[in-house]
């Protein structure tokens, strides 16, 4: 997906099923660093931007058995076509030029990862979309988020590493640092 943009440029078809998220807990053979690692390449290759804000390294300093990365992408202005642009460019059948394609909304996707009692670690990968940007469309990153989620799971299997996979479609606020209280706290994530 790089050709439709990367980071705050990342754009997207309106013609494109979106959503809604969905997150993925995956108990994994690797140490959480790994685990974090592993996703933070797969949420890159898909376009995000891994956020350089030491969110890691805060997590480990409040003691928590968390490892952390947040990555992201979208615009919020971009995102926000006139009301025109939008009806003259979504009804054309063939492709527009990259002015004219939808940005995708701020999305913030939390990978974090923690040791569990028997050598395993429990991922837990979960997007978040902003109130800023179109709200019509906050869930352009879906499939992107997919994707990502797919190729973590992929190359788990392929490295036989992959104890069990668990599409979330939501997320409880226990502590976890994909949750929306810690996303909201510590990222200031709205």
């Amino acid at each position: 997906m790089p050709r439709l943009g990367v980071g705050a440029d990342a754009r997207t078809s309106r013609l494109q099923y979106k959503g809604p998220f969905r997150g993925a807990r995956l108990l994994v053979r690797y140490a959480p660093e790994d685990a974090v690692r592993l996703a933070g390449e797969q949420l890159a290759e898909q376009g995000f931007v891994l956020r350089d804000d030491e969110f890691d390294r805060r997590l480990q300093q409040q003691g928590s058995p968390w490892r952390a990365v947040a990555a992201e992408m979208g615009n919020p202005k971009r995102s926000n076509r006139t009301f025109w642009t939008g009806l003259i460019a979504d009804e054309l059948p063939f492709p527009l030029p990259r002015s004219l394609q939808h940005s995708i909304p701020p999305t913030l996707v939390v990978a974090a990862a923690r040791p569990t009692g028997d050598g395993t670690s429990e991922l837990v990968v979960y997007p978040h979309a902003s109130r800023a940007g179109d709200p019509q469309h906050a869930f352009a990153a879906a499939p992107r988020v997919d994707a990502a989620i797919d190729a973590m799971t992929r190359m788990s299997t392929d490295a036989s590493a992959l104890v069990s996979h668990e599409t979330l479609r939501g997320i409880r606020n226990d502590g976890c640092p994909a949750s929306q209280d810690v996303v909201r706290d510590m990222l200031g994530w709205r």
